[in-house]
């Protein structure tokens, strides 16, 4: 009896950290995300929104401005990876919205972690510096 309680005790902290461990992908998927910044600065106003939504199956998606895009994206704590990302290759008729489209795509390239704060999601370089904000719809 006197190893039981500290057993027990053991055994909730650690199902407690998995579960915070888990929180964030559960926050981050299934929910689509609207670009609200790039680069320090508000997105191009578009005919529609800059997107992306993080699927259970670890594949994202969303829209950069004039084309779709997706691929694969990895969670490992504050980290996130996207790898084999693809887009359509629909022409921009504003040259604004192609620089920025590019931005974006480099943007996601570039990002190396991420953070949850109420319903605003930050992708970051290595170095910290906020790349893409996007706000939960």
């Amino acid at each position: 009896m006197p190893l039981l309680r500290p057993a027990l005790l053991l055994l909730v902290t650690l199902l407690i950290a998995a579960c915070g461990n888990a929180a964030p992908a559960a926050n981050l998927a299934n929910r689509q995300w609207q670009l609200i910044e790039i680069n320090g600065q508000p997105p191009v106003v578009a005919g529609q929104p800059l997107t992306i939504t993080f699927g259970p199956d670890n594949r994202a998606s969303g829209f950069a401005g004039c084309n779709a895009f997706g691929g694969s994206y990895r969670l490992e704590g504050a980290t996130i990876v996207f790898s084999q990302m693809v887009s359509t290759l629909i022409a921009c008729a504003d040259d604004a919205i192609t620089a920025q489209e590019q931005a974006f795509h480099q943007a996601l390239a570039a990002a190396a972690r991420y953070e949850l704060k109420n319903s605003v999601l930050s992708l970051l370089d290595r170095d910290g510096n906020v790349l893409l904000r996007f706000q939960a719809l």
